[in-house]
């Protein structure tokens, strides 16, 4: 380790001072217009459909008979209130309803396109009567979502048509015997605005309401709204106040704020890829998450804000929750993982009580399936929450928030750490072990490799961070005991098991027995002697096949991302996109699984930046048939924003900010001679092996060029490959199916 000579560092002042700085060329509506969806022909299914939301409320569109235009609206809190905690039928998401647009000719042609800028969806209906042009937009703040419709003379007569869904969990398997729908909704007209409203059986209600201007014109606009409430209250009343003040505010002003609100989320990241696919792809499920969720709103259950008919109508834990938040943090949106934090902050009372009563006075833990009110006693698949501690880890260290981790989040994976306490028994070895526990999707056994995983990470953190906090805690001495006796993960000739004396012997969706690796990184590529067992335990996961899905793609290829395998880790995910991402990006396993699509975001983001173990990886995935890429602020551990151009195969600049300030280490391909950085206090430390050592104030910069002189600093897109622009959508009449 050595210290950069200091007139070098004098030199590379100079020289930043001369250059310009990081220039965003990105010509953000040009950008996203070559990734928006397009149906040439209109799509007949939800997963084909275009999607809008605002992390509450959404609608899905698409077709009904005769190519007419369906709606389908959701809001993501619309759960029954029955007594008890089966989730899928006590507190199960419910059906709403949906709009139709009935023409009055017969429809000859239909197309629309998912406008991602300005997250709104467009489109046109050909009839032998006539045309109708419509927009609709869900309102990114404000609980109503817009239709907008112009129609020729011998269209202005069309019908717009809302139709109830029957109030009751979609959920088949299992039900209680004495399982009974909800009560038929009621419609009520409050002046101009009309209304459904569903009472439930427990208490509350959901109310859709709804105004029409410009009924029996050509030119309409319809204002939608759904209210929820629990029992003791009602929604009726403010659904109905929402649509009445939209209508009041009027499309155009409604419109204007709600483009504000989009073109400023957009470009707080940006990456550009060599293959246009994959960006797209990329883009829309940023799109995807804004639309799901917000700060302030639910967390993402497995379908957001779009129901359909689904046997998971509530929120699984087991990897569902934590894949589909997993692309926040690297993507500069720690707000939308706001929501799952607030939702454990909110419910930490129900996860202590989730656990047997002995041990609520120091332990949480949850069960595989909850409602939003985490409630669901744990059983023998023991490490969900603890899995989920690893999300708001990475949301406090991501943001640099001290404060909220001390607070919140070490004392929530202590809770978790101290449930294992309970469960862990000394062998005749020496060593402590684990009874049978459940590794999901495969089965039981002990010492379960994921819980094992789960456990040493959550031993570590609890000392890295008191550590660096410099926080004093009686149990100290014990999660370094753990971590020095606990027994080490079950292998066979094969890689790792499921477990003590359970090997992998069939073909296995989940990786829940290579946590370890991924994503936890605790057994990693800077482990020489790891290794051979890395690539054997991967080899021979991802060797079967039968029971392989959309999820152990992605997980293969971040996987992939961090040994070296570079060609492979982009080569599953276009396999990946190719067998399993439906029209629109949805995923569906039977039912929506939304975290899947969004999973391989992250698994993009690992392509291009890497962060854990302490050190920023830049370009680590990036295979040498990809000769240019280019990223800009990108989060990393320590609150850290990144940006980096790729050029003919090589690091042309990286780019370190930090608004805090700190130290931090970052692992380049190669040596480079040329840095830079802005204010005072920065400094650089070379390490061994192209890393070096970065050390900012707040507001500071870094900045790291290849060659003899200072390139220019520009982000801006990759050219696109003209036949994957707008990628995604229905194009043919065949491909709707």
């Amino acid at each position: 380790m050595k210290k950069l000579p200091v007139i070098l560092l004098l030199l590379n002042s100079v020289l930043y001072c001369a250059a310009e700085v990081v220039q965003d060329r990105v010509d953000w509506p040009a950008f996203l217009a070559r990734h928006d969806l397009v149906w040439k022909v209109m799509p007949d299914k939800w997963d084909a459909g275009a999607f809008i939301g605002n992390g509450l409320l959404g609608a899905m569109l698409y077709a009904d008979k005769d190519c007419a235009l369906r709606a389908d609206i959701g809001r993501s809190d619309v759960t029954d209130h029955r007594p008890g905690d089966n989730a899928c039928f006590d507190k199960a998401r419910l059906p709403i309803g949906h709009f139709l647009l009935k023409p009055v000719g017969k429809v000859k042609s239909g197309t629309m396109r998912l406008d991602l800028w300005n997250a709104e969806a467009t489109g046109k209906l050909v009839t032998d009567r006539g045309e109708i042009s419509w927009r609709a937009f869900t309102h990114a703040t404000e609980l109503v979502t817009v239709f907008e419709f112009n129609a020729s003379a011998g269209e202005q007569n069309f019908a717009w048509e809302w139709v109830a869904e029957k109030s009751a969990s979609t959920r088949t398997r299992s039900p209680p015997k004495d399982y009974q729908p909800n009560p038929p909704s009621v419609m009520a007209r409050d002046g101009a605005t009309q209304v459904c409203v569903q009472p439930l059986l427990a208490g509350g209600q959901y109310a859709t309401a709804w105004q029409e201007q410009g009924a029996g014109t050509g030119q309409r606009t319809v204002f939608v709204s759904v209210g929820n409430s629990w029992p003791g209250t009602t929604a009726r009343g403010s659904a109905v106040r929402v649509v009445e003040g939209a209508a009041g505010t009027g499309a155009a002003k409604l419109a204007e704020s709600h483009r504000a609100w989009w073109h400023a989320f957009y470009p707080q990241s940006f990456l550009s890829l060599p293959d246009t696919r994959l960006e797209s792809f990329y883009w829309i499920q940023i799109y995807k998450l804004a639309s799901a969720t917000r700060a302030d709103r639910p967390a993402i259950d497995l379908m957001g804000p779009w129901f359909r008919t689904t046997g998971w109508p509530a929120i699984w834990w087991n990897l569902n929750i934590q894949l589909s938040y997993y692309p926040v943090y690297t993507a500069n949106h720690l707000e939308l993982g706001e929501s799952l934090c607030r939702m454990l902050d909110n419910n930490l009372t129900n996860l202590i009580q989730n656990v047997k009563p002995e041990w609520q006075h120091d332990s949480a833990a949850i069960s595989r399936v909850t409602s939003y009110d985490c409630r669901g006693k744990v059983g023998n698949e023991v490490g969900n929450l603890i899995w989920t501690c690893q999300n708001y880890w990475r949301q406090c260290r991501y943001a640099a928030d001290d404060a909220r981790l001390k607070n919140h989040c070490l004392p929530l994976l202590r809770r978790c750490v101290n449930y294992y306490r309970h469960l862990l028994e000394k062998g005749s070895d020496g060593k402590l072990h684990l009874p049978p526990t459940y590794s999901p999707e495969y089965g039981a056994a002990p010492d379960c490799n994921y819980d094992l995983a789960l456990l040493r990470w959550g031993c570590q953190t609890l000392v890295i961070e008191h550590e660096r906090l410099q926080l004093a805690d009686p149990l100290l001495p014990e999660w370094k005991n753990i971590l020095a006796t606990l027994t080490d993960y079950p292998t066979s000739a094969k890689g790792l098991d499921i477990g003590r004396g359970v090997a992998l012997g069939h073909s296995h969706r989940h990786y829940s027995h290579l946590l370890m690796i991924y994503p936890l990184y605790l057994m990693n590529w800077e482990q020489p002697e790891r290794r051979a067992l890395i690539e054997q335990s991967l080899d021979h996961w991802i060797g079967f096949k039968g029971a392989l899905q959309g999820y152990t793609y992605t997980g293969a290829s971040s996987i992939c991302a961090s040994i070296g395998r570079r060609e492979q880790a982009v080569a599953l995910l276009n396999a990946f996109l190719d067998s399993y991402i439906k029209p629109n990006t949805m995923y569906l396993e039977g039912s929506p699984v939304i975290e899947t699509p969004l999973s391989g975001a992250q698994s993009i983001q690992d392509l291009l930046l890497q962060s854990w173990g302490g050190k920023i990886r830049v370009f680590p995935g990036v295979p040498p048939s990809w000769k240019e890429a280019t990223f800009h602020n990108l989060r990393a551990e320590g609150g850290f924003l990144v940006s980096a151009a790729r050029r003919d195969g090589k690091t042309l600049w990286v780019r370190v900010t930090s608004a805090k300030g700190g130290t931090c280490r970052v692992q380049l391909d190669e040596k480079y001679l040329l840095m830079g950085g802005t204010g005072k206090g920065w400094s650089v430390q070379e390490l061994d092996g192209a890393a070096y050592k970065l050390t900012l104030g707040p507001g500071n910069d870094v900045f790291i060029y290849a060659g003899k002189e200072v390139p220019p600093m520009i982000v801006s897109a990759l050219p696109a490959d003209p036949a994957r622009c707008n990628f995604y959508g229905v194009k043919t009449a065949t491909a709707k199916k």
